[in-house]
């Protein structure tokens, strides 16, 4: 079945539930569901047929999601774009993916068959006349399962951005995997702050639809109300990156009603437990879920809340359908408790990269049975019960004093500190530079130091230790390892004391939505 039918039964079987509540305020599945049929019939008004890409640089908002429902359902390829590239990045996109469609700046989607500014496409959707669910058109096609679904761009760490095509069947997996685990319910609000151009946050719509729950879209107004929207909509899901959790950490210290969140998930980097202490002290009755996973398998393992407060470093079990190995450098698989690439097979693996071949595809890996494998290029561990334990990136591993380390280790290692909220080893220029953990903590840096010296040996322990008033973000909420990199290049002041540093102010950065990052 294509992904669209998530949707199209919910809105079926809820009519007249909320779907939807953005800035614009609420939608129900019927209305939202009507937005959907004119958003079919506009994008077959431009021409787009089964199979054709469009891509999406808009906000995400309703219309976004009147696109995307719409274009699955007619058969097309939805490639969701992040609204702040820049116009040579999506044009990047445009032309990687021979997009029919581009609703983005002029200039971005000039290699496309047609573009379309964003806000004309949001004029002309609600005026367009209506493709139904039950249209019966001569072009119109049952869309197979192994039909992509969407294009995912991501650039990893380096290189050019790479479309990661994910299948309907495979997109579906996920969402069920996923719920299977998570377990959202019909009855729930999820409050949604992340891009929908982020597979994580593209995921929460999923997730919706398939339970019948509702969906908030963040206010970008400010961090205040984002409190506000938690409490004023009842919100029992909120899905974190580090910087969320850390703004609502601080905005619950305050005196306020009590509020209806049982379950706060994370997936990529997450939260100190510090942070995430505080986090559940402040909303009484929650839990919290560390997920794992990367856009070209959507998620590989989530742990169970129960077993949260006894393994806060594990990242849980594998999701069902899939199944984790972790190999050697000479491809052995490893036995539990030794450490090497985390490898993950079966329900969720997406079909590869757009455009190119498998043969140079060194994360795919095509198995005996013929179905895929991917080498994720992560580091991990299982331990006996079968629990996966991120350790780090190919790339975040570094040599030291002739030790090789994981820099997640050692920021894992500072985010275990109380009092700590987030730390960030940036990579060293050599073997022999010095190795700098920046910090956002309200403790001295000598406390750092002296708790650390008790977690880490002496390859992993910082030279310097360096506070910052604020964790520069990537576009999707993540701590930004090269602009801390950068800050830090920045001459210090004079040193206090061996091994320590001054603070270095880092000017207010915001996040996607317009939002200062504490």
């Amino acid at each position: 079945m294509p992904v669209s039918d998530l949707f199209d039964r919910a809105r079926a079987a809820r009519p007249h539930h909320i779907a939807l509540i953005d800035s614009e305020g609420p939608l129900t599945y019927a209305e939202l569901g009507a937005a959907t049929d004119r958003a079919a019939g506009w994008l077959r008004s431009q021409g787009v047929r089964e199979g054709e890409r469009v891509v999406h640089a808009g906000p995400g908002d309703r219309t976004f999601l009147a696109l995307l429902w719409a274009a699955l359902r007619i058969g097309a390829v939805f490639v969701p774009v992040h609204p702040e590239l820049t116009d040579h990045a999506v044009r990047h996109i445009v032309r990687d993916c021979g997009a029919a469609l581009a609703i983005c700046p002029p200039d971005a989607g000039s290699d496309a068959r047609a573009t379309v500014e964003v806000a004309r496409a949001a004029r002309e959707i609600p005026q367009a006349p209506a493709e139904t669910v039950a249209v019966t058109a001569p072009d119109n096609v049952t869309v197979p399962d192994d039909a992509i679904a969407l294009l995912i761009y991501t650039s990893g760490t380096t290189g050019r951005p790479k479309g990661v095509v994910c299948p309907h069947r495979q997109v579906l997996a996920a969402v069920r995997a996923v719920n299977d685990r998570l377990g959202y319910r019909a009855d729930d609000v999820v409050l949604c702050r992340l891009p929908l151009s982020f597979d994580y946050g593209l995921y929460q719509a999923l997730l919706c639809a398939l339970t019948g729950s509702t969906l908030v879209l963040a206010d970008r107004d400010g961090d205040l109300g984002l409190l506000r929207a938690v409490e004023r909509h009842g919100v029992t899901v909120v899905p974190l990156v580090p910087s969320l959790a850390r703004i609502l950490a601080l905005l619950r210290k305050r005196p306020g009603p009590p509020t209806k969140v049982r379950l706060f998930t994370n997936t990529g980097a997450r939260p100190s437990r510090s942070v995430m202490g505080e986090l559940l002290d402040a909303f009484p009755g929650s839990a919290f879920a560390s997920m794992y996973g990367m856009t070209e398998c959507k998620r590989i393992s989530v742990l169970d809340p129960a077993l949260y407060a006894d393994h806060p470093d594990a990242v849980g079990r594998a999701i069902p359908g899939d199944h984790v190995r972790i190999v050697g450098p000479d491809g052995r698989t490893l036995p539990p408790g030794e450490t090497g690439e985390i490898v993950v097979w079966g329900a969720t693996v997406m079909a590869g990269y757009w455009g190119v071949p498998l043969e140079a595809q060194n994360r795919y890996v095509r198995r005996a049975d013929g179905t895929l494998e991917l080498h994720t290029g992560d580091q991990g561990r299982l331990d006996a019960d079968g629990l996966l334990y991120f350790l780090g990136r190919d790339d975040d591993l570094v040599k030291r004093r002739g030790v090789r380390i994981a820099l997640s280790e050692i920021e894992h290692a500072a985010e275990r500190v109380p009092g700590v909220y987030a730390a960030v080893a940036p990579r060293p220029a050599d073997e022999d530079a010095p190795l700098l953990l920046a910090v956002q903590s309200d403790l001295d840096p000598h406390e750092i130091r002296t708790a650390l010296t008790a977690r880490l040996d002496p390859a992993r322990l910082p030279d310097r230790i360096v506070p910052l008033s604020a964790v520069p973000l990537t576009a999707n909420g993540k701590p930004d390892r090269p602009a801390v990199a950068r800050l830090l290049q920045a001459p210090p002041a004079p040193a206090p004391a061996p091994g320590l540093e001054t603070v270095i102010p880092a000017a207010p950065t915001r996040n996607s939505h317009g939002s200062v990052a504490v």
